[in-house]
């Protein structure tokens, strides 16, 4: 039967929210409850890192102070982010950010600061997932995306748009002020807070991680827009037309390799059983990092200026001792089963191993041994000097137990979790020891390989790692940490030189001189001695150890 003609009336009823029946909050009630959200479950490292230094039984008034004014600044900035974007984006956002940085800084002890970031996009993806943790994902649904889906279902009042800008500016403002009156009182305590102890604020959140996204975005927009004519170095470098007789040097950049648990270098543990067997090893006792992630010290590694004066902002922009030496004539081939050179031989090229399809030693990952594939007739078909750089996967947390085949999980029981907080102090210790015995292995081979070659070069080996790990000392995991502010372990690195029977190298000289302090800095004039690279009319003498560059320091 047809009906024509005919209306069916009926109405949809929407609500706003289901919490509509509830009185409506103003946008300044909604910036108080996100800003107290916000300090309470965001900023647990930070409180306790606070009260070590001003312990509670003597300095309750101003850590409640403290409290307040934290509070306060969360309120100033969601309120002027807020006068731009709708106040419940900007506190879905805010709040997802804490719960996320949160997790890292209360549970590895990590500060979310500008290099933070630059080695967290520097991370490959593989090495970024062993950080998400099931840990993680019940922190991140409980205190952010559930605090998030209820921050939308909160009523929230209607108000015009001047007023809501009116409302915002006087949130602001008033925010600002009452910060200042509850400093007030504690003027000399906040005077010496601010002074001298400058890390605390590195652990704010997500304050800090805010502003350092903030200046790492700006400086990525400089480096964007600048003019990228590369910068050349030491451009009359040249190999002596008189030598020739080929230096073959294999640099091995080791990841994530503390000094102090090398067997060579006295640690309990016998985790260097392959080279400790060896008497023409040369181990460097205190070598010191120019960062404390693969980001900043692969670059400052190579770079032709110290660490104080080196920017890597313009590093990438700035010829190094890779591309020095391959304008001098030495040929170059960097294999790479890390997350890449990070810059250092965009000119040069380089071959990435961290797939099956070129790494033939790959199980639950690939292995640093696969790099070695294929380079006996590599260097049986060169004539020249030859620098082979071979990036490690090394030791990279926090999946230590993925960084060794089975044979080599000789300490146990060791943790195999990526999520270090389900293993005890001693598991994590045997996992990370096995990464070393595996390094042990690997260079091992890489002394065997050179050998093989010494009738037809003068073979060199240097290994150097990147930079150091925590494993849980004063709370701390991971690296990654402020220079200034991270731990000896993070910097403290091993450092490594073998030389084949008709090297340059002084073995007995460099024994004598291993436990002098050196530094990252003294590679890239190393390498310019063992390559016997004339600067201008200077020629290096050979090398006998860590020493200054002829030629009015090339870093200056």
């Amino acid at each position: 039967m047809a009906i024509s003609g005919a209306r069916i009336p009926f109405t949809v009823r929407i609500e706003s929210t289901p919490l509509s029946r509830f009185p409506k909050a103003g946008h300044v009630t909604l910036v108080c409850i996100i800003a107290l959200f916000l300090t309470a479950t965001g900023n647990i490292r930070f409180f306790q890192e606070t009260e070590a230094v001003y312990p509670l039984a003597e300095q309750a008034a101003f850590l409640t102070s403290a409290a307040v004014v934290l509070t306060c600044v969360m309120a100033l900035v969601i309120s002027i982010f807020s006068f731009f974007l709708p106040i419940r984006v900007v506190g879905t956002v805010l709040i997802l950010l804490a719960a996320a940085a949160g997790h890292f800084s209360d549970t590895m002890g990590i500060a979310i600061d500008t290099e933070m970031i630059r080695n967290a996009l520097g991370t490959d993806m593989d090495e970024a997932g062993d950080l998400i943790t099931a840990t993680f994902g019940i922190r991140f649904l409980l205190l952010g995306i559930l605090p998030s889906a209820l921050l939308w279902l909160i009523p929230l009042r209607p108000v015009s748009l001047p007023r809501r800008q009116i409302k915002l500016l006087a949130s602001a403002a008033g925010s600002l002020v009452f910060a200042i009156a509850v400093m007030a009182p504690f003027s000399d305590t906040y005077a010496s807070y601010f002074r001298e102890h400058k890390p605390l604020r590195y652990y704010s959140n997500p304050t800090y991680p805010i502003y350092s996204a903030g200046k790492f975005a700006l400086t990525q927009g400089r480096e964007n827009t600048a003019n990228h004519l590369v910068e050349t170095r030491l451009t009359d470098a040249a190999i002596p037309t008189e030598d020739e007789a080929h230096d073959l040097v294999i640099l091995v950049v080791g990841e994530t390799a503390r000094a102090d648990h090398f067997g060579l270098n006295g640690y309990a543990r016998q985790t260097t059983p392959k080279l400790a067997a060896r008497n023409d090893i040369v181990s460097f006792s205190d070598m010191r990092s120019c960062g404390t992630s693969t980001a900043i010290s692969v670059p400052c590694l190579f770079s032709l200026d110290p660490r104080e004066s080196f920017d890597i902002d313009s590093a990438r922009w700035t010829e190094n001792t890779v591309d020095v030496l391959a304008r001098a004539g030495v040929t170059i081939l960097w294999r790479d089963n890390n997350s890449g050179p990070q810059g250092v031989a965009d000119r040069v090229g380089y071959q990435m191993f961290t797939g099956p399809e070129v790494n033939p030693d790959c199980d639950v990952e690939c292995r640093d041994e696969g790099m070695l594939s294929g380079l006996d007739d590599y260097l049986d078909k060169q004539n020249s000097d030859i620098l082979v750089v071979l990036h490690q996967k090394g030791s990279h947390g926090p999946a230590y137990y993925k960084r060794y085949p089975d044979a080599y999980r000789q300490f146990t029981p060791d943790c195999r979790d990526s999520d270090l907080g389900k293993c005890s102090p001693e598991e994590i210790v045997n996992a990370y020891d096995n990464t070393i015995l595996y390094t042990d292995a690997f260079l091992d081979k890489v002394i065997g390989l050179l050998a093989r070659h010494q009738t037809r070069y003068e073979p060199t080996m240097l290994y150097v790692s990147d930079h150091g790990e925590s494993l849980g000392e004063m709370g701390i995991f991971l690296h990654g940490m402020p220079y200034f502010m991270a731990p000896d372990v993070q910097t403290h690195v091993p450092f490594l030189v073998w030389a084949g029977m008709n090297s340059d190298i002084d073995r007995d000289k460099l024994f004598k001189i291993k436990d002098k302090p050196a530094t990252h800095d003294d590679l890239s004039r190393i390498l310019l001695q063992l390559f016997e690279i004339e600067i201008g009319d200077v020629r290096p003498e050979p090398v006998t150890g860590v020493m200054p560059m002829t030629e009015t320091n090339a870093r200056e």
